[in-house]
C-alpha cells in the first residue's frame, strides 16, 4: 500500500474514530500500528542520515531538533495495549519491548549474590600463643555492592563492632583490616589470653551473612623437673622450657641459686648455660658438685612477662647415694609385696564365700 493512502486512512481514523462499528475499530488499531511502525523507521533512517553526512545547516537543525516525545508515548500508548491484550499485534513492536525489558533488569537478576568460599555451618578453630600475631582470612566471592564488617561477641551476648570495609572502629589499636582481592583479612596484634573467643565475618546481605571463627589464646607456662639427686663431684644437668608464649626481641632468660638475685653464671665457676630465645628455652650445666652447691635452683623469665619454675637439687655423698637408693628399691619391693598379699587374702575369701 503507498504510504499516502496509509498516511490518509490514519489520518482518518484519528478524525472520526469508529466507536460504533468494530470492524472498522479493529482496521484502525492495526492502522495505528503501522503508523507507529513507520515513524519509528523514519526516525531511525534520520538519524542514519545525520550521523553519515548532513547536507546542509539547515537540513541538519531539521533532522536533530525531531520531537524526542513521540516513541515515548508511542511505547506507553502501546504497553496499554499489550497489558489488556497480552501482547500487541505488530511482531516488530513485540520485539522492541521484549528487548526493552531485557536490557533493564536489575543487575542482581543477572548475576549470583555474595557468598564464603568455605564451609559456614562450623566454626574455624584458631589456636595461637600469647603474644603472637592471628589473622582471620574471610573470602566473600561477588560482593558487589555490600559491605563487609568484624565484629567481636563477648559473654555470648554482647558485640563489639571492629571494622566497617577498611575503616576501623575499635579504640583498641591491635586491630588493623585489610583486603586482597577477595579476601577480607582482620589481624590481631599481641594477642592476649582474654581475646579469646567468637569473631564474626559479617556481610550486609538480608538476611546478613556471618562466618564464626573461634579464637582460643594458650595462657604461657614454664616447665622444669621439680627434684634432682646427684652425687658429690657429678655434674647437674637441668633444663627448662617456656611453652605457648611467642618469643618477643626482649624475651630474658637467667638461672639463680636459691636467694640470690645474681645470675647463677656470674657467681659460680664451672657453669654454662645455653639459651635458645627462638623457642624459649634454656640448658643449665654445673660442674663438679659440692654438698654446698645443694639448694634450689630458678628458671626465671624476665621479659616480656615475669614467669618461674624452681627444682630442688640434692647433693649426697656416694655411701648416702647407695643407700638412697638402696632404700627406693627395699621400700618398692615391700610395697609389691604387700599389694600381692592382699590380693591373695581377698581371693581366698571370695572362694570361701562361693
Amino acid at each position: 500500500m503507498p504510504f499516502s493512502n496509509i498516511r490518509a486512512q490514519y489520518v482518518m481514523c484519528q478524525k472520526w474514530p469508529p466507536a460504533n462499528r468494530p470492524a472498522e475499530r479493529v482496521g484502525c488499531s492495526g492502522m495505528h500500528h503501522i503508523a507507529l511502525l513507520l515513524m519509528l523507521l523514519m526516525r531511525a533512517t534520520a538519524h542514519l542520515n545525520m550521523t553519515a553526512s548532513p547536507t546542509s545547516d539547515s537540513t541538519y537543525l531539521l533532522r536533530s531538533t525531531m520531537p524526542p516525545t513521540v516513541f515515548t508515548l508511542s511505547v506507553t500508548k502501546a504497553r496499554r495495549i499489550s497489558s489488556r491484550r497480552g501482547k500487541s499485534d505488530s511482531p516488530m513492536l513485540n520485539y522492541i519491548f521484549d528487548s526493552y525489558a531485557t536490557s533493564n533488569k536489575h543487575f542482581h537478576d543477572n548475576f549470583k549474590g555474595p557468598s564464603f568460599e568455605d564451609d559456614i555451618n562450623s566454626d574455624k578453630i584458631i589456636n595461637t600463643d600469647t603474644g603472637a600475631t592471628v589473622l582471620f582470612d574471610c573470602r566473600v566471592s561477588s560482593l558487589r555492592d555490600k559491605t563487609v564488617s568484624w565484629l567481636r561477641v563477648s559473654n555470648d551476648t554482647n558485640l563489639e563492632l571492629l571494622t566497617v570495609d577498611l575503616e576501623t572502629h575499635t579504640t583498641d589499636p591491635r586491630y588493623k583490616v585489610d583486603v586482597a582481592g577477595e579476601t577480607w583479612k582482620l589481624s590481631l596484634t599481641d594477642a592476649k589470653v582474654q581475646d579469646s573467643g567468637i569473631y564474626c565475618c559479617h556481610v550486609s546481605t538480608h538476611p546478613p551473612m556471618l562466618r564464626r571463627f573461634r579464637l582460643v589464646v594458650h595462657p604461657p607456662e614454664i616447665k622444669m623437673n621439680n627434684e634432682a639427686f646427684l652425687e658429690s663431684g657429678e655434674t647437674l644437668s637441668l633444663k627448662c622450657a617456656v611453652l605457648h608464649l611467642n618469643p618477643g626481641e626482649a624475651s630474658e632468660l637467667h638461672w639463680y641459686r636459691g636467694n640470690n638475685t645474681t645470675p647463677l653464671d656470674e657467681i659460680r665457676s664451672g657453669v654454662l648455660v645455653e639459651t635458645d630465645l627462638l623457642t624459649l628455652t634454656s640448658h643449665l650445666q654445673v660442674a663438679h658438685l659440692k654438698v654446698e652447691d645443694a639448694g634450689n635452683y630458678t628458671c626465671a623469665l624476665e621479659s616480656p612477662i615475669t614467669m618461674r619454675a624452681v627444682a630442688r637439687v640434692h647433693v649426697l655423698q656416694g655411701s648416702s647415694l647407695a643407700e638412697l637408693q638402696s632404700g627406693v628399691k627395699t621400700t618398692t619391693s615391700y610395697i609389691g609385696l604387700l599389694l600381692t598379699s592382699l590380693i591373695i587374702i581377698f581371693y581366698t575369701n571370695f572362694e570361701d564365700v562361693r
